[in-house]
């Protein structure tokens, strides 16, 4: 939460006459992008260590924590050989992958004990600092539609289940939270990516309660891609095949004087726009806080750190005669960006097109508003009309920017300028999320050259004599919504001896005898864990939203609060109600505000009949005075608009940024409810199509640690 600098920033600004910090004599990093491991045959087996390594920023060397990745067939026991066979930047490596590989990570923790400044791990809560004192580590494949297994008796692996812990050897705790399972040995991850996931852009990071923040600010992330942009945007084969893709990983690190990273980030360690001589190429000066109004810390000698794949404000160059495919993630644990891209020249914003979001293709039905796709996309694309257009099967979507809060992903279609300029600057502006909520700096992130001639000879051949300003993208979204697509067809999950998923009426006839499993038989012990799994997977349990995990009534919707408990005003929850058809609250399903609670379940449901996916209608209320960022694990989520065009919107994503109603949203729900927090709610319709124990949260680090979090079981349906 700010200190309410902004004044005192502006007052500096005006004083000392802002200096233009896109002049620098600073040398230019050449422009790179991760290193990738790809996938051979189906399957891509690694083995990740997470560890601690010096990185390179600015003048200083502070320790990160990255994740070093080898393949198996090179490692050694529980660790990668320290040669050119392991890649361990601190801009995370790429995973590629194909639609239908089986992901195979063993996940290894040499991490050193949770920093001093890890609030959780060295707080007020005897439970979270045994659990979290030796800096446990797990995995969690952001955006992919896989299924949350947990390990059983017949099957040690684990799909992406966030509710496993990883401890250094040796360093095993006394206690954990009720719903975590805690091991000292490498975690083994054995994760199917069903064959109609969607191809996109997706990413891996640590879900451990309470360390969220220090863990990913500290570097451990990394990417995941699965197909190719041709999959989803419509080029001529030539070009398709040439088409150049950047990966533009953003990724944030507070380095005070003496050296060492800030784990837990301060949202206030620079002033949000820069002072007389400082120039913001990819980092922005410490700032002494002490003399203000509201004393806070003196980072004076500090940088922090805004690195493109690691590296602090790198050159990228864009060939002229194809543009360029530019995925952008933002892996940063809590500071959100507002991107646009500054003609060096003329200092207006390039126009470039978003071809997908959150690794969906972008394809909303012709006709939408500049307003409807703003709503649609939560308010992370302004639509502007598009210099020119290409035919296609929905209208581009095209923008000067884009807000950027963490975890998003984005893929934007860029082209060389109208004007003259043979250069442009990526930038964040200052972004403020609210009365309470944070003021995020602005700086320059990369330098950009519209370069002749740089592109390949087949690409230049594939190139239109002019340069369309956007290309067509295909409707993904309303195939995967389909009764054939991923989040419409039937569920499927794995079994021992069955090998990749396969749907739950089939799993039921095979268990049962009354069908094979392939060329090879189950033996009659793989043949009893799948009953026994089966059984667990439908097993309903009590949850805050209902006793018997009973489905929603018809019309009804769930309703989730973003707020403050009123036990600790410095702290962040959730709450929850059932409203009906006629958008009255349900007697007895208010639960007000509270911090996560390991011992709850807060949402259990079924699938729907035939164990087909069950679509359920959410709406999300913030009743704080700073921005939430909603998160569902597993799945997708279309927002729904008034008067939008029919149809599915052509917009799925996995998280979206919920508007605060001001100074007067005090984080209560009486307040809400007392009408003095004026606030637009969102209502999205969620598609659940995977069975397990997943949860939805702030995907804001300080927010989600701090206890705005809750747990959901999908149940199969008897």
């Amino acid at each position: 939460m700010t200190r309410k600098i902004l004044v005192v920033a502006a007052l500096l600004c005006l004083l000392s006459s802002c200096s233009d910090s896109t002049k620098s004599n600073e040398s230019q990093t050449p422009f790179p992008d991760p290193p990738v491991f790809t996938s051979r045959n189906g399957v891509l087996e690694l083995v990740m260590v997470a560890e601690p390594t010096p990185a390179t920023l600015g003048s200083f060397q502070p320790t990160a924590w990255v994740f070093a990745v080898c393949k198996t067939s090179d490692a050694e026991p529980d660790n990668c050989p320290a040669d050119s066979r392991t890649a361990a930047p601190y801009g995370g490596v790429r995973l590629q992958l194909t639609a239908g590989d089986h992901l195979r990570i063993k996940l290894i923790n040499h991490l050193p004990p949770a920093p001093d400044d890890a609030e959780n791990a060295h707080g007020d809560d005897p439970m979270m600092n045994e659990m979290l004192a030796a800096n446990p580590v797990n995995l969690h494949t952001h955006g992919l539609i896989v299924e949350p297994r947990k390990a059983d008796a017949s099957d040690p692996t684990y799909g992406d289940y966030v509710y496993v812990l990883g401890y250094p050897a040796g360093k095993l705790p006394s206690m954990v939270m009720p719903d975590e399972t805690a091991t000292d040995k490498p975690i083994q991850y054995d994760i199917y990516i069903p064959k109609d996931h969607p191809s996109g852009f997706f990413w891996f990071h640590p879900h451990v309660h309470g360390l969220g923040v220090n863990q990913v600010t500290e570097g451990l992330s990394g990417t995941i891609s699965i197909g190719s942009v041709s999959d989803y945007l419509s080029l001529p084969n030539a070009q398709a095949s040439s088409l150049p893709v950047h990966y533009i990983v953003l990724k944030d690190m507070q380095v005070l004087a003496k050296g060492d990273a800030q784990d837990q980030l301060d949202a206030d360690f620079c002033q949000p726009d820069p002072v007389a001589g400082e120039t913001r190429n990819g980092s922005c000066d410490g700032a002494d806080f002490s003399h203000s109004p509201d004393p806070g810390p003196n980072y004076t000698g500090g940088k922090w750190f805004f690195t493109v794949n690691g590296k602090q404000y790198p050159e990228l160059s864009v060939p002229e005669s194809t543009g360029e495919i530019w995925r952008f993630l933002n892996s940063g644990a809590s500071r959100s960006y507002d991107l646009v891209m500054e003609d060096d020249t003329t200092h207006n914003p390039v126009q470039f097109q978003v071809v997908s979001l959150d690794g969906v293709a972008l394809a909303p039905p012709p006709g939408s508003s500049s307003n409807q796709i703003r709503a649609l996309t939560g308010g992370k694309v302004d639509a502007v009309p598009c210099a020119a257009s290409n035919s296609g099967s929905a209208a581009p979507v095209c923008a000067t920017h884009l807000v950027m809060l963490p975890s998003s992903r984005a893929e934007i279609w860029i082209a060389p300028p109208s004007s003259k300029s043979s250069t442009a600057t990526l930038r964040t502006r200052t972004y403020t999320t609210g009365d309470d909520g944070d003021s995020w700096p602005s700086a320059n992130l990369a330098h950009i050259t519209f370069a002749k001639g740089s592109s390949t000879s087949s690409a230049r051949a594939a190139a239109p004599a002019s340069l369309p300003g956007s290309v067509a993208v295909r409707r993904v979204a309303a195939h995967m919504l389909s009764a054939s697509g991923l989040l419409g067809a039937p569920v499927a999950a794995a079994f021992t001896g069955i090998g990749a998923a396969v749907p739950l009426h089939q799993a039921q006839l095979i268990a049962s005898g009354k069908a094979a499993a392939g060329a090879r038989p189950l033996t009659a012990a793989q043949i009893g864990s799948a009953q026994t799994r089966l059984a667990d997977l439908a097993k309903p349990v009590p949850s805050i939203a209902s006793p018997d995990c009973s489905a929603l009534p018809a019309g009804h919707r769930r309703r989730i609060y973003f707020g403050v408990p009123s036990s600790n005003p410095d702290g962040f929850g959730l709450g929850y109600e059932e409203v009906d058809a006629g958008g009255n609250p349900v007697p007895g399903t208010f639960q007000d505000i509270a911090a996560f609670d390991a011992d709850k379940i807060n949402v259990c449901l079924p699938l729907a009949s035939g164990n087909t996916p069950v679509t359920e209608e959410w709406e999300l209320v913030n009743v704080a005075g700073e921005t939430h960022n909603f998160h569902l694990h597993q799945t997708r989520f279309t927002v729904e608009t008034n008067n939008a065009p029919q149809g599915d919107g052509g917009v799925l994503m996995d998280n979206v940024p919920l508007p605060t109603g001001g100074a007067n949203c005090d984080g209560s729900v009486a307040t809400w409810r007392s009408g003095a927090c004026k606030v637009g709610t969102i209502r999205v319709k969620i598609p659940f199509a995977e069975v397990g124990d997943f949860v939805y949260h702030c995907h804001i680090g300080e927010h989600q640690d701090g206890g705005m979090m809750a747990h959901i079981r999908v149940i199969a349906n008897q």
